[in-house]
């Protein structure tokens, strides 16, 4: 009987000393386990651009383990180009995150990676743009007048905006009839500091569009401009035993059979009229005409004998038969001396 009552007496204590444990536990006051999990990643935008280096932004919450992180960038979505890992503590809260990158161009792919134990995860891709007014943008300007055929000339121009400066460039031509595909020609150049180029072009055989390409993975193409070769004409005079009666003659290069030829007399002008140009102070004004005759496979010829009515300084313009590859071209000036005045009709 003693027995039962001591079994007994001391069940009552053993429970009270194992709710006296639980009550004690740390349930309360102890931080609650985190569980981890893939970091939060947001591919933000782009900031303090300068040249091809930029930073790129994102956002990160490292869900509870340490996390590293990286940017990767390209010209496609394949990309090719990463940041310097970095890396954040553990934690839950949303952290700012931003990276320099160099060679960055408009166009560019990029995006936000970051990894911790639980793995990795990409943030959303997104295209490296700038406003309009900051795009970079080629300014290939035009010669003001046509190339004579066989002749050299330059193409200058400017590429602006951002990552302008030190860029490679080539010219791109395409002959006229201008349906063949552009091809580069010469070697390539680098932009100036201030986006500046110029290219050389040693012959111009004929008329030719030309454009500008950068040598990225993804080009940027200036507008296209046409240069005109015009046809090369000579021009002489032979004088006879009467004043004022001489024979004009030349050749066209290259041959181009049936052309008009123009015999122009320089007249001087009041500038500020209603010509094109204001600035200009002569024009000239045609007096003789004729046309051109086969002479061999590579020029043609023309001649004229005439009275020479009003005398000055003389130019030969020919005029090609069929608009195409060559424009007009113009001869260098003779003096020519007018005719008595009773032999003037």
């Amino acid at each position: 009987m003693r027995s039962r009552k001591t079994r007994h007496c001391f069940a009552p204590a053993a429970a009270l000393a194992a709710t006296t444990a639980l009550a004690f536990a740390p349930t309360s006051g102890a931080a609650r386990p985190v569980r981890v999990g893939l970091p939060s990643v947001a591919t933000g935008g782009v900031s303090h651009v300068q040249a091809t280096s930029a930073t790129l932004l994102g956002a990160i919450n490292p869900r509870g383990a340490a996390t590293s992180y990286y940017f990767q960038y390209g010209p496609t979505t394949a990309y090719g180009k990463q940041t310097t890992p970095a890396s954040l503590p553990a934690g839950t809260a949303r952290v700012k995150v931003g990276q320099a990158a160099t060679g960055l161009l408009p166009g560019y792919h990029y995006r936000l990676v970051a990894s911790n134990s639980a793995g990795l995860k990409p943030g959303k891709d997104r295209t490296f743009a700038l406003t309009k007014a900051k795009k970079a943008k080629f300014t290939l300007t035009k010669p003001t007048a046509a190339t004579v055929y066989g002749g050299a000339l330059n193409l200058a121009g400017v590429l602006s905006g951002a990552g302008n400066a030190g860029r490679k460039i080539v010219l791109q031509e395409s002959p006229f009839p201008y349906l063949e595909p552009f091809a580069t020609t010469g070697l390539p150049i680098v932009t100036s500091s201030t986006g500046a180029f110029s290219f050389h072009v040693a012959r111009l055989l004929t008329s030719t569009q030309y454009r500008v390409s950068t040598l990225d993975p993804r080009p940027l193409y200036s507008s296209l401009v046409t240069v005109d070769a015009a046809l090369r004409v000579t021009l002489k005079v032979r004088t006879s035993s009467h004043k004022g009666l001489v024979r004009l003659y030349g050749t066209v290069t290259p041959a181009s059979v049936g052309a008009r030829v123009t015999f122009q007399l320089r007249k001087a002008v009041r500038p500020g009229n209603n010509e094109k140009n204001s600035e200009r102070t002569s024009k000239f004004a045609t007096q003789f005409s004729t046309k051109t005759k086969r002479a061999t496979k590579t020029l043609s010829r023309f001649s004229a004998i005439v009275t020479v009515q009003k005398g000055g300084t003389y130019r030969a313009e020919v005029t090609p038969a069929k608009k195409g590859a060559f424009a007009a071209g113009d001869s260098a000036t003779v003096l020519l001396h007018s005719a008595p005045a009773s032999s003037k009709r």
